[in-house]
């Protein structure tokens, strides 16, 4: 019953981790139990439009889902998955990414916070806070102003369980990304062996005027140790698509590994020499670039690894996988 499943997958995107199982095997086992009585009734089969027509009388994905969770007063329980969703997407999207350009500050450049004490450094820290709050209680608003709205009804009975996205089975992706990352993985660590006697390969035509400084000798190695470990991690979710678990410890160990090579780099200001007196300049311009490109770098690596640990820590522990990752879907 290829639309009940989509129907499942659509409402399991709302519900909350650990209970999510349960619940789905509950709203499952009572849909079945609706469609078997119809079918004992009619002594046939249902057809599509009349599955459909028992979906659209249970109800709108989010609102199934809603019934679920803890009742809210001030936003309902039908808007509260989604007002929590955008929440989550402002912090994501703003928050933390300021709060690592801080922090980059404070490693890098802590002139640019001011005097070193606690007083100047929990200065520097209003302008987040003041972002914070406007975008809490601006969404807060929003929701609550929508969430009594007469539009509202209308929002939870015009619904089509067939445009619910269709089922797909998570192993099966994680295994053919896997096979194109060990292949993408693969190209790229034998381009890597090749560099330090192609170095046109990384600076093209640079490689006329400009050479390698002494730092690269040191990070060489953990660099094409990043890139065997990805590829060796890509190995192990071919093998392993279930362990979804370790797929992010490994993903964990690689980032840790590329923001230590990042920590070596910043230890210098001389990336690249000129190979002539009349090339300095062009070295000199191109050193200047490259720390400002570190520090974009760590701010995404580490970014990623807050999302790492956040589904680490979401996700449980010797159990296989929900089957199916819908689109966004209410």
């Amino acid at each position: 019953m290829e639309l009940l499943n989509r129907y499942l997958q659509a409402v399991g995107f709302w519900l909350p981790r650990k209970q999510k199982q349960d619940i789905l095997a509950e709203l499952s086992e009572d849909l079945r139990s609706q469609i078997e009585d119809k079918e004992a009734e009619f002594g046939r089969p249902l057809s599509e439009g009349e599955i459909e027509t028992i979906l659209k009388h249970r109800g709108r994905p989010i609102m199934v889902a809603g019934a679920y969770l803890p009742k809210q007063s001030l936003i309902g329980p039908v808007l509260f998955p989604s007002y929590k969703l955008t929440l989550k997407i402002a912090g994501l999207c703003y928050c933390i990414p300021w709060l690592l350009v801080w922090i980059g500050f404070l490693i890098f450049d802590p002139s640019r916070l001011g005097a070193p004490s606690v007083s100047s450094l929990l200065h520097s820290l209003v302008p987040l806070w003041t972002t914070v709050w406007t975008i809490f209680g601006a969404v807060t608003f929003v929701f609550a102003i929508f969430d009594r709205a007469a539009m509202r009804e209308k929002l939870l009975r015009d619904w089509e369980p067939r445009k619910l996205p269709k089922v797909r089975i998570a192993q099966q992706k994680r295994r053919r990304d896997a096979i194109a990352g060990i292949v993408f993985g693969v190209f790229g660590l034998i381009w890597l062996l090749a560099v330090p006697n192609f170095p046109f390969l990384i600076l093209g035509p640079g490689a006329l005027i400009l050479k390698a400084a002494p730092i690269w000798q040191t990070v060489y190695f953990p660099i094409l140790l990043v890139a065997s470990a990805g590829i060796a991690e890509h190995a192990f979710t071919l093998v392993k698509p279930q362990l979804t678990w370790t797929h992010m410890v490994l993903k964990l160990a690689t980032t840790g590994l590329n923001l230590w090579i990042i920590r070596l780099l910043s230890q210098t200001r001389t990336y690249l020499l000129p190979t002539d007196p009349h090339t300095a300049q062009v070295a000199a311009a191109v050193n200047l670039v490259i720390p400002i490109s570190l520090v974009c770098v760590a701010v995404g690596l580490g970014i990623g690894m807050l999302i790492y640990i956040w589904q680490f820590i979401r996700e449980p522990k010797g159990s296989k996988p929900i089957q199916g990752h819908g689109i966004f879907q209410i």
